[in-house]
């Protein structure tokens, strides 16, 4: 074989190698997730902030989420006890959105369920599990807070208004407590705290938006919370709150109806917080008038410091001050009562054109032209039930002349005898007493004298006071058989004692009909007990 007959060696053909392989595709991939999320992260990554609690139940570092209107807005990255062990930091990432957001008055709070006087809250926590809930605010940038102990009672960005109220004493009023305008929940309490010098304390509370236009200047704010039972010239009152207000206590409020047309009261506005509803209706809404009037008598004693002042029945006034004093001119002991009338109570019509434009000057000249027509203060008996007095200004039938005097500085009105009908029976049986031990001698004309008086006193009385107790059932049968029978001694006594100046036979015919009038009244009580509380109604009379 030749060497031209022999083949070649076969070449390899060599491929050149790629520089890229699908193998690769899947890690770049990833890596390009990776690479994405960690820009966004570092996008999305906010500063770092701590805010202490009392207490951590609930939180997991790296899974708690801090959050506001149910959006993310930060994570949990540890939680620990402070160098004391008195409280707990959490140490928590927040996203970039919410930096401008966190400062001085930014507030932070743990949601977890809670069961409280206003009902259960967080229920959701019970799956998802605890979080924390902020609320930003406006100030100064800030990365160190302290939580809230408890979730605040109204949201802050809630729609109203915030007003103060001051009172002596807190009561049953909680944080959460409700606050009421004629029955219907308008707001609730924020807070409370001492005021500077101690000495009131100051309640927060809000008032929602559009109930909020219903406070102004003559609002009045009252402690409605837990049952208030009070005592006066209506006798007996009992009135239960709501069940959320008998636990946590409230605060209702009223406005007069013709003020809700006027303005309504600036936010942060000072308001006073009555003890009751009573006494916020009666307290004055204008400038008042002061009267000092003196009264004499045991029954004096049942007055003091917020008793009702009536004009014809009608609550005008209260009693301010009543001082006991000894008068060294005349030996007696006198009652010095100092009364405030409020003359908004009383409307006048048919003004003059003339009248005074001052409202309390006006008043003042109408009260002086009533005294010289007959008005009179007395003493009387509001409900025989409770034995709650009051000063009543009626017009007395032939008063003796009086106007009104100044005496020291106080304008004093004159006192009429007392309509009470405890003190004038009590009056009656010592009279009884006295003419049955002085019918021998010369005090039986001074004794008729004052029984003469005290009968007419009794007259008055029996026709316009309200039905007794029934204890003085039997007080009043005693007082008629007592009258009787000084009836029959001054009979006996017309044949020995009579003279041209006594008019003894008169007294007797006056004596009989009190006796008679007085054995009536016993008879109706008797039949008609209820009158104790409702009085002489209808054909009753």
């Amino acid at each position: 074989m030749s060497d031209a007959d022999q083949a070649p060696p076969p070449e390899a053909r060599l491929r050149p190698r790629r520089w890229f392989s699908w193998v690769w595709i899947v890690p770049a991939v990833a890596a390009a997730i990776v690479i994405g999320l960690a820009i966004r992260n570092l996008e999305e990554r906010g500063p770092l902030i701590t805010i202490s609690f009392t207490d951590a139940e609930g939180l997991q570092a790296g899974d708690t989420k801090i959050r506001h209107k149910d959006v993310d807005l930060g994570t949990v990255e540890s939680v620990y006890l402070t160098p004391d062990m008195s409280r707990v930091v959490v140490r928590a990432r927040m996203r970039r959105s919410a930096t401008p957001h966190l400062t001085a008055a930014t507030r932070f709070w743990i949601v977890r369920p809670r069961v409280g006087f206003g009902g259960i809250s967080g229920l959701s926590t019970l799956v998802s599990g605890s979080y924390i809930e902020m609320y930003p605010g406006d100030g100064e940038p800030e990365r160190n807070f302290q939580g809230l102990d408890d979730p605040p009672a109204i949201i802050p960005d809630t729609p109203g208004r915030s007003f103060t109220l001051r009172a002596s004493e807190l009561g049953s009023l909680v944080g959460g407590s409700q606050i009421s305008y004629r029955g219907v929940p308008v707001g609730e309490v924020e807070g409370f705290a001492l005021d500077r010098q101690h000495h009131q304390i100051e309640i927060y509370g809000f008032i929602r938006s559009p109930y909020d236009t219903l406070v102004h200047p003559e609002t009045r704010f009252w402690n409605s919370g837990g049952v208030d039972v009070s005592v006066g010239v209506q006798g007996l009152r009992f009135r239960a709150s709501s069940w959320q207000q008998l636990v946590s206590g409230g605060i209702s409020f009223d406005t007069p109806d013709d003020e809700l047309a006027k303005p309504s009261s600036d936010a942060g506005s000072v308001f006073r917080l009555f003890d009751n509803q009573s006494d916020a209706e009666q307290e004055p809404r204008g400038p008042t008038l002061v009267y000092r009037v003196d009264f004499t008598g045991p029954a004096s004693g049942g007055v003091g410091p917020g008793t009702t002042v009536q004009l014809l029945g009608t609550g005008v006034g209260v009693v301010t001050e009543a001082r006991l004093q000894y008068d060294d001119a005349t030996d007696s002991l006198l009652t010095r009562v100092t009364l405030q009338i409020d003359p908004s109570r009383v409307e006048v019509v048919h003004q003059h054109a003339g009248a005074a434009t001052d409202p309390v000057a006006a008043f003042g000249a109408r009260m002086a032209k009533l005294v010289s027509r007959g008005l009179r203060a007395q003493l009387t008996t509001a409900s025989f039930l409770t034995g709650i007095k009051v000063i009543s200004l009626d017009m007395v039938r032939d008063a003796p002349p009086a106007h009104v005097e100044q005496v020291d500085g106080y304008a004093q009105l004159p006192s009429g005898s007392s309509t009470d009908l405890a003190d004038i029976l009590s009056s009656v049986k010592s009279i009884v007493h006295h003419v049955d031990t002085v019918t021998a001698g010369p005090e039986l004309g001074h004794a008729i004298k004052e029984l003469d008086r005290t009968l007419t006193n009794l007259d008055h009385v029996t026709a316009e006071v309200e039905p007794q107790i029934k204890p003085l059932i039997d007080s009043l049968r005693e007082t008629a058989e007592a009258a009787q029978r000084t009836m029959q001694a001054a009979t006996n006594m017309l044949g020995t004692k009579a003279s041209s100046g006594t008019d003894l036979p008169r007294l007797i015919r006056e004596l009989t009909e009190a006796a008679r009038s007085i054995r009536a009244l016993t008879d109706y009580l008797d039949e008609h007990p209820e009158a104790l509380l409702r009085g002489r109604k209808g054909d009753d009379k």
